[in-house]
């Protein structure tokens, strides 16, 4: 894992700076999506389940509601500081923990397990990335379902070398950054900088950030996730199930079990 865990500062502002509205969490086809693959393509009933790289509780808190028992993770103090603090909002329940993708010890305790929000590219090089999916493979039981979700870095590539003044506005804050991206191709990595101010009654201040990211290809990340062990993978271009034919899209998302499932419950894998 590369890079500092996100500040105080920078957790405040997250929900609004990455996903655009303030105390955000999953909903719409994303959130219908991660019900689909838990309820109806995982072959073992879904209770327990992994939110690696969990941020402000983005999908934490929806799963939460609908009834799983979600153990969240975050190598930031910050961020878990912040889904606990959503979750406490709204009356639910998670356990929560500090912790980096790298350093998972589970050992069978996940019927699921999440790694959202392009949290497999910060591992960044290609042994990182297979004992990390090796982590997440050993904390599932047998026939355990793994939901990887990456930004299509490479879809970008009309952005990098570029800088972008950009705002955002919510209900009790507003953001005002440049964000400056650039491409290192011998090392295959994305490094998005940024540096701002965030307003709010009573006051302002300001941030910075640099994110580091691993561009991969989907045919790179079914690879990695095939030799880290697991089985059944399938992929998507986007939450939307609809697009699901289409060759490449803004997401990459991929589907995958850990050996050993008992029969089927005729989930859908394709």
């Amino acid at each position: 894992m590369t890079g500092e865990p996100y500040s105080d500062d920078v957790a405040r502002i997250y929900d609004l700076l990455v996903e655009g509205r303030e105390d955000d969490e999953a909903d719409g086809q994303e959130l219908k999506f991660l019900l689909w693959a838990l309820r109806d393509v995982c072959p073992v009933k879904v209770r327990d389940v992994l939110d690696v790289g969990c941020g402000t509780g983005r999908h934490t808190i929806p799963l939460a509601r609908e009834g799983f028992a979600v153990t969240a993770v975050d190598r930031s103090p910050a961020m878990i500081a912040q889904c606990r603090r959503k979750l406490a909002v709204r009356g639910l329940d998670a356990e929560t923990a500090v912790a980096s993708t790298a350093d998972l010890d589970l050992a069978e305790a996940f019927d699921a397990a999440l790694c959202m929000n392009s949290v497999l590219c910060y591992l960044r090089d290609t042994g990182g990335i297979i004992a990390g999916l090796e982590g997440l493979r050993r904390a599932l039981r047998p026939g355990g379902l793994l939901v990887l979700d990456n930004a299509n870095l490479l879809g970008q590539h009309a952005t990098f070398g570029q800088t972008y003044e950009q705002e955002r506005r919510g209900p009790t804050m507003q953001l005002s950054f440049r964000e400056q991206r650039t491409y290192d191709d011998v090392e295959s990595v994305l490094h998005i900088h940024i540096e701002g101010t965030a307003r709010q009654a009573g006051g302002s201040f300001t941030f910075r950030n640099e994110d580091v990211l691993r561009v991969m290809t989907p045919g790179e990340l079914a690879m990695y996730v095939e030799q880290a062990g697991f089985t059944g993978i399938s992929a998507y271009p986007s939450f939307d199930l609809g697009r699901s034919g289409e060759p490449c899209g803004e997401r990459m998302i991929a589907l995958a079990l850990r050996p050993g499932a008992a029969q089927e419950r005729g989930g859908r894998h394709g």
